[in-house]
């Protein structure tokens, strides 16, 4: 029902922080998503003509980029009325999540989580190290990615008590 492009974190901006990568909103390491699920519930493709939409985006989406002058460091378009920041294709987002609910998309940002289980300095530096040696301490020890990033760290010194909880009912 909806489809979702990000581009891959380099080192393009959006007011002056470096952008995210697809899981720097998430504050959980990946698991396996498709475990005891139906294929409708595995598939993030649904809609036959989702697949096309989103493939066509995602090519326009890397022309564009390909075209700035600062190629993978083209700063997030945000501001509609600044094209500054375009490419010869026009603006450059960093995100574009679509819904064929309604026929939309919008487009959006994210700053880089630094303590990022994919992209944030310390999992890539280990990575670069030793590259086989990391993947398969990654594959074989399920919360190796949250200790390396220090997400495992951050989660325990969260005092939950101090998090407010918020549902359909608050006003």
């Amino acid at each position: 029902k909806q489809w979702y492009q990000r581009r891959v974190r380099g080192a393009p901006t959006v007011a002056g922080n470096d952008l995210g990568c697809y899981f720097c909103n998430d504050v959980v390491a990946p698991s396996d998503s498709t475990k005891d699920r139906t294929l409708d519930q595995m598939c993030t493709v649904t809609r036959p003509g989702n697949a096309l939409v989103a493939g066509s985006l995602a090519v326009e989406l890397m022309v564009s980029v390909l075209q700035h002058p600062l190629k993978g460091r083209a700063p997030a378009a945000l501001d509609p009325n600044n094209s500054s920041e375009d490419s010869c294709l026009g603006r450059i987002p960093h995100q574009i999540r679509g819904f064929l609910a309604n026929f939309s998309s919008v487009q959006t940002a994210s700053h880089a989580f630094d303590k990022c289980t994919a992209c944030c300095t310390e999992v890539i530096r280990r990575y670069r190290e030793d590259k086989m040696g990391f993947l398969m301490e990654a594959f074989n020890t399920s919360n190796y990615l949250e200790k390396v990033s220090g997400l495992a760290e951050m989660i325990d010194n969260t005092n939950f008590g101090d998090i407010w909880e918020f549902d359909s009912d608050t006003e």
